[in-house]
């Protein structure tokens, strides 16, 4: 019988990613362009991680410490998508060559000032002192919870790679060139009705999109496929409304 729960699918799908990449990867990449096929495998392994995974490959151009980047895009509406939290993201990026840990060297310890008491003089002989007591023990410190390894994390060659090839843009162009002529007009009256400040709702959508053309032509389709295709490659997001996203507005003039 299926799982009728969609989010433990895709959570056990990741699962199987993670241990599919930890299988693949157990050898070192033979070329570059191996190096940037894993990455990419990961990235489109889960298309409700695909978009996630890109903006974690964004948040770190530059060595930037582990939780602070994981914070930063934990917090973007589109790590919404995924089931999975940025930490894991990052795992899965890390394990398959998109971004590279560097380990933060632990602080040197600096030993103290010498003492400024002079060494007692040849045959002198202390006075005898008692000894002290046996001090009471110190209380057993209370245990601390898991603390992460803090590291920093910046984006690899292949990984870099593998996000220029996403980005947004090259994504629509590429698209519009696999679709037929008339779905270009479609898409740009779906992303000029988003681009507004109030964005738009599905209906708004199904109604500004009713008897064109590319519905019919060359085979039935719905005004979902629009909005569908344009989330997949970042060019709108969703917040209770459909808006154009600051790489939706540059795609417009891609859509003719």
């Amino acid at each position: 019988m299926g799982n009728s729960n969609p989010d433990a699918a895709l959570a056990a799908a990741d699962v199987r990613v993670a241990e599919a990449l930890a299988a693949d990867l157990a050898d070192e990449p033979a070329s570059f362009e191996e190096a940037v096929q894993r990455v990419r495998a990961c990235v489109t392994a889960n298309h409700a991680n695909t978009l996630p995974l890109l903006a974690c490959l964004r948040a770190v151009p530059e060595p930037t410490p582990y939780r602070e980047a994981a914070d930063a895009v934990d917090a973007l509406p589109v790590r919404g998508l995924s089931t999975q939290n940025a930490y894991v993201l990052f795992d899965l990026l890390e394990k398959s060559g998109g971004v590279r840990a560097i380990p933060i060297a632990e602080p040197a310890v600096v030993p103290g000032p010498a003492s400024d008491e002079p060494a007692p003089s040849a045959g002198f002989e202390p006075a005898s002192i008692p000894a002290p007591a046996d001090p009471a023990p110190a209380p057993a410190p209370a245990s601390l919870p898991d603390q992460p390894v803090d590291h920093l994390l910046v984006i690899t060659e292949a990984g870099r790679a593998v996000l220029d090839e996403f980005e947004p843009s090259r994504r629509l162009a590429a698209l519009l060139e696999e679709e037929p002529a008339g779905y270009a007009d479609a898409y740009g009256r779906v992303l000029d009705l988003c681009s507004a400040p109030e964005g738009a709702s599905r209906a708004e959508v199904e109604e500004a999109l009713a008897g064109h053309p590319a519905l019919l032509s060359p085979k039935q389709i719905y005004p979902n496929y629009f909005i569908s295709k344009l989330e997949t490659v970042d060019g709108i997001s969703w917040d209770g409304r459909w808006h154009a996203t600051e790489s939706g507005l540059r795609l417009r003039a891609l859509a003719g």
